[in-house]
C-alpha cells in the first residue's frame, strides 16, 4: 500500500516521547456499507489511496474491488465505484473468488503516463488444500495520479480491457529459493500466502503471511517493470525477524521506508503445529506495528502492539492517515466485522 497524504501537523496530540501506539478514542464511521454482499464487507482484505483522492478496496471474498474516500471520521464507499476484476471464465474454465490480500496505489513517475492501482490474490492454495486458479492472480489498471480515478469507463458486471492481469507470479514462488518449498502447502502447513503489496524505487513488494521460517517473515522483491511481461519475472526475498510465528498482513509505504501490519502467521494449525518451521505451539502473537527501511539486511523496529485489540483478531488493513516527524495516524481494518470496523491508533516514531 501507498502513503495517504502525508499532514506534517504541529497540532497532533502525540508527544516525540511516546514509546507505545496508543488507540485514539475517535470512533470512525463506514457509510454507506461497502457492496455488494454481506460477505464482501465482512472480508475487506486490502486497501489504499491516491494521496488526496480516491481509494480503493479489495476483499477476500469476491471478484470486485469498490472505491471510496476518507472523510473526517468516516469512509465513504462510492455505491457506483464497483470495479470487476476478473470475468466468470477464462479459457472455459470458471473462476473463483480472487482471495484479494492487497492494494497499492503506485504513482507515475512520468507526468505522460497513468499512475496505477494494482490488487493481489494471496497466490496460496484454498483452506482445503485446493488449487484455484483466481486467486494466483495479480491485477493492475491505470487512474489519474491526482484523484485515483480510473481513465476508463467500469462496472460491477463486465471486465473493461484496460484491466491487466498476470498469472506469471506464480512461476515466479515456484523459482525462488526461499518460496518454493511451501508453494503447494496449504498455510497450516507454512504454505505460501501473500497478504501485503507495496512499492519501492520501482520495486513491487509482496508481503507474506507464510511462510514463517525461524522467526523470520518473508518479503518478496519483483523489479514493477517485469510484472506484466510475457515471462515470470525476476525476484529476491528478505527476511525480517518479526518473532515466532509472526507473518506480515499488510504493507504500508511512508516517508522513510514502510510501516509493517504484523499478526499471526498461521491461526488454522494442524496436529504437528507447523508454526514457522518449528513444531511446537507457541503462544498467540498479538498483532503489532514495526517500521522497516525497505533496505535489505536491515532489520525491522517494532513500534508496539495494537492496544485493546484480541490477540486472536485478524488484522488485514493499514492506511496511514497522518505522518508527523515524530508520529504516524493510522487506520486498522480487521478481517470477519462489517465493514471492516476501522479503528484508529497514535503511532510514535
Amino acid at each position: 500500500m501507498h502513503l495517504f497524504p502525508v499532514l506534517l501537523l504541529t497540532t497532533l496530540l502525540v508527544t516525540p516521547a511516546l514509546a507505545e501506539i496508543e488507540r485514539s478514542k475517535t470512533k470512525w464511521k463506514v457509510k454507506p456499507d461497502f457492496e455488494k454482499s454481506a460477505a464482501a464487507r465482512e472480508s475487506i482484505s486490502g486497501a489504499d489511496c491516491a494521496p488526496g483522492g480516491w481509494c480503493l478496496a479489495a476483499n477476500d471474498e469476491k471478484n470486485y474491488a469498490q472505491f471510496f474516500k476518507i472523510r473526517k471520521n468516516r469512509l465513504d464507499p462510492d455505491k457506483k465505484g464497483v470495479i470487476r476484476l476478473l470475468p466468470k471464465k477464462i479459457d472455459g474454465k470458471k473462476m473463483d473468488e480472487i482471495d484479494a490480500e492487497g492494494v497499492v496505489f503506485v504513482p507515475s513517475r512520468d507526468s505522460n503516463a497513468p499512475s496505477f492501482f494494482y490488487v493481489t490474490g494471496s497466490h496460496g492454495l484454498s483452506r482445503s488444500g485446493d488449487f484455484q486458479p483466481s486467486r494466483f492472480t495479480l491485477f493492475r489498471f491505470p487512474v489519474e495520479t491526482k484523484s485515483g480515478k480510473p481513465t476508463f469507463k467500469f462496472s460491477d458486471k463486465k471486465v473493461a480491457p484496460e484491466v491487466e492481469r498476470t498469472m506469471l507470479l506464480a512461476e515466479t514462488i515456484k523459482s525462488n529459493p526461499d518460496l518454493a518449498p511451501f508453494a503447494d502447502q496449504t498455510l497450516d502447513r507454512n504454505g505460501v500466502t501473500i497478504e501485503g503489496i507495496s512499492e519501492m524505487d520501482g520495486d513491487m513488494l509482496f508481503g507474506l503471511r507464510s511462510p514463517c521460517l525461524a522467526g523470520h517473515a518473508l518479503i518478496l522483491r519483483v523489479p514493477a517493470e517485469d510484472l506484466f511481461q510475457d515471462t515470470p519475472p525476476p525476484s529476491t526475498t528478505d527476511r525480517v525477524a518479526l518473532g515466532d510465528n509472526v507473518g506480515i498482513r499488510d504493507l504500508t509505504r511512508v516517508k522513510d521506508g514502510l510501516l509493517i501490519l504484523a499478526g499471526r502467521s498461521d491461526d488454522r494449525r494442524g496436529s504437528e503445529d507447523f508454526t514457522c518451521g518449528e513444531k511446537r505451539k507457541p503462544p498467540a502473537p498479538a498483532p503489532s506495528l514495526w517500521f522497516w527501511s525497505g533496505l535489505s539486511g536491515d532489520a525491522a523496529r517494532p513500534l508496539g502492539p495494537l492496544p485493546g485489540v484480541d490477540r486472536n483478531a485478524s488484522v488485514e488493513t493499514l492506511l496511514v492517515l497522518e505522518e508527523t516527524d515524530a508520529a504516524f495516524k493510522v487506520l486498522v481494518l480487521f478481517d470477519g466485522e462489517k465493514n471492516g470496523a476501522p479503528v484508529e491508533f497514535l503511532v510514535g516514531k
